[in-house]
């Protein structure tokens, strides 16, 4: 039925909602991982070990569901044999530390120290990420160096099958701020403490990892041909810092990612955990229609539209509290919503409040995906 009403394809619609052009119906683009394999009926040890079982089972959400029209979520970067890797946190992974069917978890522990901003500002990011891997995971720099060739050609696979599903990449290459990288490594306290006690060489650091990131992701944009990125900046909001911090040091960092990446070409969708509600007049700075904000259930997404409307597309926010223990019902009525407030007008991807999570109830999934079709179309 939705393929039959549809007048746009997934990829025309999503490029004009971020050009806040009229579009025949919302996006819906849920950040679907490990719930697909347990809606495979697999273990999440399959799930995040099997390359194989871990797609086949996003195909099979996409069969159950053909109105999911947008895949934000990109594999490799989760796939345990890579993760152990490569990555920037230690992780601990099912059928290993963890039993088969539990979720796999990122363990905050400081990794690079102080003194490491001296060799990202003398070597650039990929000498420090080549560290952090090193101390964290364990690899040398060709294990490293073989891991990140693999991890392209499953990139590449996995932006195909996406395409082969009918379905548009969200995003086709992953990315993440300055203060993101710099607290994933080094850990939110310590990352925090050097913010206040040695700013001038924290900010020094920004920018070199600022730099490095616009032309990784500019290389990979070029690799796979889709130039949208997901952006992960969960760790500078008012929630974590004060605004005068935040204008004095992240702001300018973050100005100085999206233009820069604007210059290639590229639409970073900013992934905004946390409550992003203090600062989203700030977002006013960025060029419109050359990014997304991606909320994720923290910041008041109503507020958001309020402030952000006619400046750039918004993507969000479909509670995990909700999908888990809340009853269909509950549901459809934030749906509808999101919707009629946030959709108002265009410029709204549907999508969950980050990762739809892996024990989501599969009728509220159905809630989910039923909803588009009740409120989502403006033909």
């Amino acid at each position: 039925m939705t393929a039959k009403e549809d007048q746009m394809t997934a990829e025309e619609r999503l490029v004009a909602t971020i050009n806040l052009e009229p579009v025949d119906r919302v996006v819906c683009a849920p950040m679907i991982d490990q719930y697909a394999g347990q809606f495979a009926g697999i273990t999440n040890k399959e799930f995040m070990w099997d390359w194989k079982k871990c797609m086949d089972s996003l195909d099979k959400v996409k069969e159950a569901y053909p109105v999911w029209d947008s895949n934000p979520f990109i594999m490799c970067e989760r796939y345990a044999p890579l993760m152990k890797k490569v990555g920037l946190m230690r992780t601990a992974m099912p059928g290993v530390e963890l039993p088969d069917n539990a979720s796999f978890q990122m363990h905050e522990v400081e990794i690079t120290t102080r003194e490491d901003y001296d060799l990202l500002i003398k070597e650039g990011l990929l000498a420090y990420v080549g560290k952090f891997n090193q101390v964290a995971h364990g690899t040398n720099p060709e294990e490293q160096l073989a891991a990140i060739m693999e991890k392209g050609k499953l990139l590449l696979d996995e932006n195909q099958r996406t395409q082969r599903r009918g379905q548009s990449s969200t995003w086709g290459i992953l990315g993440g701020s300055a203060p993101d990288v710099l607290s994933m490594s080094r850990s939110l306290e310590k990352f925090f403490k050097d913010v206040i006690q040695i700013p001038d060489k924290v900010y020094e650091a920004m920018l070199v990892v600022t730099d490095g990131m616009i032309e990784l992701l500019s290389a990979q944009a070029d690799q796979t041909g889709i130039r949208r990125a997901f952006i992960g900046d969960s760790r500078s909001s008012a929630q974590w810092i004060s605004l005068k911090k935040f204008e004095k040091l992240f702001m300018p960092v973050m100005k100085r990612l999206v233009n820069g990446l604007e210059q290639k070409g590229i639409i970073p969708i900013l992934h905004l955990d946390s409550d992003w509600t203090k600062n989203l007049p700030y977002l006013l700075e960025l060029p419109a229609k050359k990014f997304v904000v991606q909320l994720d259930g923290s910041t008041d997404i109503f507020k958001a539209k309020e402030i952000l409307d006619g400046h750039c597309a918004i993507m969000g926010d479909m509670p995990a509290a909700l999908l888990t223990v809340g009853s269909p019902s509950a549901v459809d009525a934030y749906a509808k919503k999101l919707f009629e407030v946030v959709g108002k007008g265009g410029g709204f991807i549907y999508s969950s409040g980050c990762c739809v999570p892996m024990n989501a109830k599969h009728e509220n999934m159905k809630a989910f995906f039923d909803a588009v079709e009740k409120y989502g179309r403006y033909n």
